[in-house]
Formats: structure tokens, sequence, C-alpha cells
């Protein structure tokens, strides 16, 4: 859900088009959100809300505290409900420590790591590195005794510096760390990473080493999601008659999109706002007028799904790494190739596939210790 387009950044790689628009979200809204969903018949056991796609603490927190009220009594036992909020960290303070508590909100910081690296590319309005509003928003977080993970923005700048990076995490005492590749997406026409993949396989190489030497101080999300993918059994959904390998990029409504204004989407949640010469737009709906249900039927949304399972059929005849992400993300499809009956993307290669290979060398070398706490997997 978008509480408001509005950021109060001017981070160099976002893709979010809108970040002026100070609209926000009405509590009216989130309810129609709610009963349209469990109208739908798409409530299932657990319902994650993230609260997303701008900056949401430039919401106050008693807008926080009555959504997660409402919510709570329409689900009303139905579901276990869980929130996250992805945010930069500049503006935590006690109050928002507080709900975070309260709520056991899952919190995500947006930190690429030292000073010197975090401010070439995270600024304010006017120019200024945020690197000290956002560990001064961390160090709240911490004397409160919430629990954090930091998302890092991978760009040509970090490349060189993955013992910097690792090191910085670990001497923060931040051990929840996620590596996100910049994107050519959305208003970001180009990413820094295009023709670096050599690179990328090095610093995936070095990070997962220290986190690996670490000894759980530094848990990092992609070498545990590879490791998981290459000793789990697959995960799989049936369509039809067809089996597929799980992705809740391309199943309709496992994520459901609303801007501030109740329009929704579903498949990736990029797209929701984004324009794109061949499509216009990527709503399919409103929850105050429209069950999201019953765009299953309409050509809109039939045309969509076509062409993003068209896609994903492609990727499961011609790609090796298929069953690690099932087809991909539709978003990066689209905005890389034009199409989303398209199959591998730079975003692909950089964040499934390099993560993959150099994570099978390093489990490859570990394959004689058993005992090793590497291995440890959930399954």
């Amino acid at each position: 859900m978008q509480p408001t387009p509005f950021c109060n950044l001017d981070c160099s790689y976002c893709y979010l088009p809108g970040r002026d628009d100070k609209r926000r979200l009405a509590i009216s809204t989130v309810e129609a959100t709610l009963r349209n969903i469990i109208e739908s018949g798409l409530l299932g056991p657990d319902l994650t809300v993230i609260w997303h796609a701008g900056e949401p603490l430039v919401v106050p927190p008693r807008f926080y505290a009555e959504a997660f009220q409402r919510i709570a009594s329409l689900v009303d036992g139905q579901a276990a409900v869980h929130h996250s909020i992805q945010t930069n960290g500049t503006l935590i303070d006690d109050e928002w420590c507080d709900l975070f508590c309260a709520w056991s909100v899952r919190v995500g910081i947006s930190i690429d790591g030292p000073a010197d690296i975090h401010d070439l590319h995270r600024k304010t309005r006017s120019g200024r590195g945020t690197h000290r509003d956002v560990m001064r928003g961390a160090q709240r977080m911490r004397e409160a005794g919430v629990p954090f993970h930091a998302i890092a923005v991978v760009t040509a700048d970090t490349l060189e510096n993955p013992d910097a990076i690792v090191d910085f995490f670990v001497q923060s005492g931040i051990s929840d760390l996620a590596l996100n590749v910049e994107e050519q997406e959305g208003i970001n026409p180009r990413s820094s990473l295009a023709g670096a993949e050599d690179r990328v396989a090095r610093f995936y190489r070095r990070v997962f080493e220290r986190a690996l030497a670490s000894g759980g101080r530094l848990q990092v999300r992609e070498f545990d999601q590879a490791r998981d993918a290459i000793l789990c059994g697959l995960q799989t959904f049936t369509l039809g008659e067809k089996r597929y390998v799980a992705n809740e990029q391309v199943r309709p409504f496992e994520i459901t999109t609303i801007d501030c204004e109740g329009n929704f989407s579903t498949f990736s949640p990029e797209l929701l706002g984004q324009s794109h010469a061949r499509f216009n737009g990527f709503a399919l709906g409103n929850v105050h007028r429209d069950r999201l249900i019953d765009v299953l039927a309409t050509p809109r949304f039939r045309e969509l799904f076509g062409e993003i399972m068209a896609g994903v059929e492609r990727c499961a005849c011609d790609c090796r790494y298929y069953f690690l992400c099932g087809g991909g993300a539709p978003a990066n499809k689209l905005f890389e190739n034009g199409r989303f009956d398209s199959t591998e993307t730079a975003f692909c290669r950089n964040a499934i596939q390099r993560p993959l290979d150099v994570s099978l060398e390093l489990l490859e070398t570990l394959a004689n210790k058993p005992q090793s706490a590497a291995l440890a997997s959930p399954c």
C-alpha cells in the first residue's frame, strides 16, 4: 500500500515517479481495500501489508495506528496480519519506535554502506548526503530494542568496495542485509551496472565469503536465498493443467498493489504508477468501485497476464536458472526488453544468476564440512 507518493529525499537511482506528489492515502481507502480482498476470496492464512512506494514515514504515526487497528478489525482473526515498512530512515524518532514495538512492524532501512558510498546517491533535495541522519534513526531503533534489516543498493560505485561494505555493517551491528542491484526501471532509464557483470560476480563472491567467515554476525539475503534454492525442494503452483515454479510476481493477486487513491494492480509492484509506450498504465481498477476478483475476466487483465505467462513459458524452456526465479520479474522484462513475454534481463543476471553461481562455488568448497553452519537451511 502506498501511504503517499512523496519522498523527502532525491536518490539518484530511484525508479518511482511522482516523488513531489503529497497526496495521502485515506483510511476509507484502507478499509475499502481490506473489504475488497475479503469479499474477493483472496484472504489467505497470512496477510502481509507492506507500506512503501514513496517515503512512508512522511505520513505521521497516528495514521498507521488507526490503519493497523482498522485492518485488524476487518480481518477479525481470519488471518495473521503482519506489517512491514521500508524507509529511508531519516525521520525515525521515539514515536516511530513506539509504533513499531506496539504493532511488531518489520522495518527495513535503506543504507548503502559507509558514508562515502551511501552519500553518493542518497541525498536530500538540497543535495546533502543523508548517511548521518539514517544512522541516527538506526541508533534510535537499537536503543528502543526494535529489530530491523538493511537494504543496500548496489551501484557501480559499490563494486570495488566489498570489504568496506561488510566492515561497515558488521561494525554497525547490522546483521541482516539485503543487496538490491541498481535496476533499469521506471524513471531510472539506465543502471550503472550495465556491462559490469563480471565485477558484480566478484563483489558477491567477496561479500559471501566474508559473511560466511563472520560466524553469523552478518546474514546476506542473496546467499541465503540461493543456498535454500539449492538445498530445498522446489515450490510450485498449478495453473490450468500446468505446474510452474512458484513466483509471486506472476501469480495473480499474490501481490496486490494499492496506490494512494485506491487504484490497484498485481504482478510486479513496481508497475503501478508507471507509464509505458505499449500500455496505458497498469492499474486494473479501483478498490472503491471494482472487485479485485472481477478484473480476472477483463480483456485488459487477460492481455497483461497472457503476455506475462508467455514470458514464463519461454524462461522455463530456455533458462537453466528457471528453478530459482520461476520466470523472473515482469517489470524488469518490460523496462529492459520492452515486452513481458521476453526472457533474460540484466537484472536477472545480476540479482539471480550471479548470486547462485557464486553460492554454488562456495557450497561446493564446503561440501566436505557437513557440520558447517553455512549449510544450515530452514528446509
